[in-house]
Order: structure tokens, then sequence, then C-alpha cells
């Protein structure tokens, strides 16, 4: 192939964060370091691809006047992964990498539309152009990496992520939407563990220029980083679905439910029913059962319910959450700032979703991408804050740079329970400082 022949390593200007990977002596665990930076925009923009995978095979198997449009943000953030490829690899590199990728795409899309249509011929060549590309794109890892992310990891790993996004949609198309949404929160973990491994071979090709990536530290923040997306996600999917009444609507909303749980059974097992009673009463009576009421409001037509759901999230949750985060932090995150940034997350979780309403499919998707885009920047200031604030939670263990299993990162259990120590601490913390406006759940 014309790529295992150009694709020489060329390190062009370093990703997002200037200066050498030696930065990460510093004896204070760090949550940006440059190799921490690579991973969080890998996991971005491939977890970004996840989502926006469901979501336009989804749509394309319904029907739905969006489905154009969702294709077309897959294949941008597709385009998005050149310029990140070609700084570390050169520009023949990043073109052979989007290459392989958009050809993906169009696979995925194609057996959306070949399950739709019951079209045998077109769904056995779209599954065949799917595991062309984990053989061409697991050969182009191992390539590239020169060995540090080996092809046979890399090419079981894609598969496993290829199964996960076909499995997802498969089981929806039956119907069994409990286990379609089970499937897809397992391969949303799934792929943060492929940032992890690609980061984890880069910095161990190129150590003058990335740190190391999968540091206790950097974990912590892929963790919230991967919760904060996969809320974000899931909060469309519930909106678009309440919206037009779809049969999986609850199941979607029950996916939320999974995520929150995540946080509330872990603060349950170290503090008590109590303190998880709490956070479960901030979280769904001024977020996610405000979502609830804005998409039943949009679906009859109700401006003075949309009004209001939506003073509850820019407004009410905004501020609660805001001046909790601020307080537990003990200033970590400066006050104004941080109301400001979940209200910019709200409000592009209400301008996707009222443009999408409208029919304005494009600028939906646009601001699909903007929203998903500041799930990290919260991500990133809430996991610098934590670690500062506990860094001898953080220390870093010297993990091996790069994981000899594939996709399967450092992402483990013990990696996420380090966010549910931190989260419970901050509960703690603020515990007297804070009095939340509780609001009844709407129905």
């Amino acid at each position: 192939m014309k790529w295992r022949k150009v694709l020489a390593p060329v390190l062009g200007a370093a990703l997002l964060i200037p200066g050498m990977g030696t930065a990460f002596a510093d004896e204070m665990p760090k949550t940006d370091t440059t190799g921490v930076e690579l991973r969080a925009t890998l996991d971005s923009l491939l977890s970004e691809h996840y989502a926006l995978a469901v979501d336009s095979m989804m749509k394309t198997y319904d029907g739905d006047k969006g489905a154009e449009a969702a294709a077309a943000a897959l294949a941008e953030n597709a385009a998005d992964m050149e310029p990140v490829i070609a700084s570390v690899y050169g520009e023949e590199g990043g073109a052979a990498f989007e290459e392989i990728f958009a050809e993906h795409n169009m696979g995925t899309t194609e057996y959306a539309q070949a399950i739709k249509d019951g079209d045998e011929a077109m769904e056995e060549e779209a599954l065949e152009q799917i595991q062309s590309f984990v053989d061409d794109m697991g050969a182009f890892l191992a390539t590239a990496t020169e060995g540090n992310l080996p092809e046979e990891g890399a090419v079981d790993a894609l598969r496993q992520h290829e199964d996960f996004v076909q499995n997802t949609f498969d089981l929806y198309v039956a119907g069994d939407y409990v286990e379609s949404y089970t499937t897809y929160l397992e391969g949303f973990k799934q792929i943060f563990g492929a940032g992890s491994a690609i980061s984890g071979a880069i910095s161990t090709q190129f150590p003058d220029q990335f740190s190391d990536p999968n540091t206790a530290a950097g974990d912590f923040r892929s963790t919230v980083n991967r919760i904060a997306a996969e809320h974000f996600a899931l909060a469309q999917l519930s909106l678009t679905k309440g919206f037009n009444g779809s049969a999986d609507f609850d199941f979607a909303d029950w996916a939320q439910d999974q995520n929150t749980e995540e946080f509330r059974a872990a603060i349950a097992s170290l503090y008590g029913e109590e303190a998880a009673t709490q956070f479960a009463q901030i979280w769904n009576n001024e977020h996610i059962s405000a979502q609830g009421a804005l998409s039943g409001a949009a679906a009859s037509q109700d401006q003075a319910g949309i009004d209001e759901a939506k003073e509850a999230l820019t407004g009410t949750f905004a501020t609660d959450l805001g001046t909790f985060l601020s307080t537990a932090t003990e200033d970590r995150m400066p006050l104004d700032e941080t109301i400001a940034g979940v209200a910019a997350h709200e409000e592009s979780v209400i301008g996707t979703f009222e443009q999408y309403v409208a029919g304005d499919y494009e600028a939906s998707y646009n601001t699909y991408r903007e929203g998903y885009a500041i799930m990290f920047d919260i991500g990133k200031g809430l996991s610098g804050a934590v670690v500062d604030q506990f860094p001898e939670e953080f220390q870093n263990t010297a993990p091996e740079k790069m994981p000899k299993t594939g996709f399967g990162g450092t992402a483990t259990e013990s990696n996420s329970m380090m966010l549910w120590v931190a989260s419970s601490m901050l509960l703690l913390v603020a515990a007297g400082t804070i009095t939340y406006r509780q609001r009844t759940k709407q129905q």
C-alpha cells in the first residue's frame, strides 16, 4: 500500500501544548502535560466519532430528516483527525489516515441503509468495507508507531469497536433497546482506551516531544472526560427521541440514568445513601428532568414550558452546580467562570435540540460538535482542580507507557474508582456550604 512506503515519522509542531515531554518530571501530578493533552485530543475525536456513528445509523434507519447532516458531521469528524495525525507523522501520514477513516464512515452509513432497505448484497459489501478498514487501520497504526502499537492488538481492538457500533445498531433495529443501550455504553468506554493506547505509543516513539499520557492524573482526566462526553451524547439522543415520540425514548433516558449511577453508586459505597441521594436529587431534579421537560414541551409546542425548562438548565442548574464546584475545589474553579462554563454546556444542549426541532439540521450538528468539545473543556478544568487539590491521590505509579493488548489502554476500573473518591471528596468538602434549590421532578 502506498502509505506504507511514504509514512516516515515526521514530527511537526507539538500538538496543542508547546514544550518538551520532559516537562512531566515536575513533582506535582499534572493533567495538562504534552502527553495528556495528546491523549485528550484523541479521546475527544475518537469518542465523538463513536457517538456520531451510532446517531447517524439510527437516523438513517429511522428515515430521520437529520440523517444526511448526521453523516456529514461524521465525515467532518474524520477530517478533523487529519491535522492531528499530520502534526506527528507529516501531511502524507495525516492524509492516509483520513482516507482510511473516510472510507470506513461510508461503510457504516451504507450498512444502516442496507438494513433499512433489506438489501443483502449492499449489506455484505458494507461489512467487507468495514473489515477492510479494520485491517488497513490496524496496519497503518502499527507502521506509523514503528510497532509500539502492535498490529495484532490494534486490529483486534478495532474489530471490537466496530462490533460495538454494529451490535448497538442491530439490537436497536431488533427493538431490544435495553441491550442496545447497554452495548452503546460499553462501546463508549472501549473507545477511550484507543486514545490511551495510541497516545501511549506515540509518547514511547517520541519521548522528547510527548510525556507519558497514561499517568494517574492522565487517567483521571480521561475518565472525567468520558463521563462528561457520554452525558452530552446521551442527552442529545434522549431529547430528540422524546420529541419524535420514538419507541426507545424511555431507554435513552435509562442510559442517562446509568451514567448518573456511576457517580451515585460509588458515593453510596463510600459515604452512605444520604450523600448519594443528595447527589441524585441535584442532578436529576435540576438537570435530567428539566431536559425531559424541554423535550416534552417542544413536542407539544408549549412555549411557557420550553422557557421554564431552559431557565432551569441555564439558570438554576448552572448556578447551583457552578457554585458547588467552585466551593468544593476551594476556588480552584473560579465561581463566575465555572457557572459560565456550565451554562455554556446547557446552551449547547438546548441549541442543538432547538435547531433540530426547527429543521436546521446542519446548524444543529455544528452546535452538537461545539457542545461535545465543551465537555472536554469542563473535564480539563474539573480534573485539573481536583488533582491540584489532592495531589497525593494521583501520584504516578509509572505504568507501562504502551499497553500491549490493543485499545484496552490503562483505563481500568481502578482508574474509575479514583474519580469516585475525588467526587466523594468534593461532596464532603462542600457539605453544609451550599444550599441547593430542589425542584419537583417534572414528568
